[in-house]
């Protein structure tokens, strides 16, 4: 459910919703009307909401009928300029899994290691004989932060105690975690783009974790590269 800059936006441009947007998803050209919220990289926080003086952003869910055609105005803005990106392959996923499984146990750890889409949905999970249950639900709640916010999760954790930040692991139920483990993965063929995220939890500590992914990481650039 992103939102959507409608028709009052439009000869205003106002650039307060650019500055106040965490993960850049609004944008415009000097001869374009209003501004445009990219719906796939859009993470519902409000904050343009909160700050636009016309009152032109609303959920896709809650915008008014009259304006229901603004929803394919925001994405045809962006639609011309990007590549579809190749999706991660279930054999991809499972080979990055197995990649951590290999390295924690070379290390006596214990992991789960995950890979989502772009959405932050599973494609693969593994959890090692031994690993806590719950680093289960924990990698892949940092998968499906780092793949939502386009960076690696533990990069959020200064942002951990803002207002707007609480507010999204609010509606997110608990889903967005802001701890080190997880990184996006990036299709670097043609237009740059997050096409998922993998995630680590359950090692000794966060670095284990993190050290895990890294191995992951390095296991889907390799099969990238084949």
């Amino acid at each position: 459910m992103p939102y959507i800059i409608a028709e009052p936006c439009v000869d205003v441009k106002s650039g307060e919703c650019v500055d106040v947007c965490p993960v850049a998803c609004i944008h415009t050209t000097p001869d374009s009307p209003q501004n445009y919220i990219d719906p796939d990289i859009c993470i519902e926080c409000e904050q343009c909401v909160i700050v636009c003086p016309v009152e032109a952003i609303f959920l896709d869910t809650d915008l008014p009928e009259k304006w229901h055609d603004y929803i394919d105005v925001n994405a045809a803005f962006f639609r011309h300029k990007k590549a579809a990106p190749e999706p991660i392959h279930l054999d991809v996923a499972q080979r990055a899994v197995e990649a951590v499984h290999a390295y924690a146990r070379e290390n006596n750890a214990a992991v789960t290691a995950v890979v989502v889409d772009d959405a932050g949905r599973p494609i693969a999970v593994g959890r090692m004989d031994g690993a806590d249950p719950n680093s289960v639900e924990l990698a892949l709640s940092k998968a499906y932060t780092s793949a939502s916010f386009r960076l690696p999760s533990g990069a959020l954790a200064d942002q951990a105690k803002r207002p707007w930040f609480r507010s999204l692991v609010f509606h997110s139920k608990g889903r967005i975690l802001p701890a080190g483990g997880a990184f996006p993965i990036i299709d670097r063929e043609g237009e740059i783009a997050t096409i998922g995220a993998i995630g680590v939890a359950g090692g000794k500590n966060a670095e284990q974790d993190i050290i895990c992914c890294r191995v992951g990481m390095a296991a889907l650039e390799n099969a990238a590269h084949h």
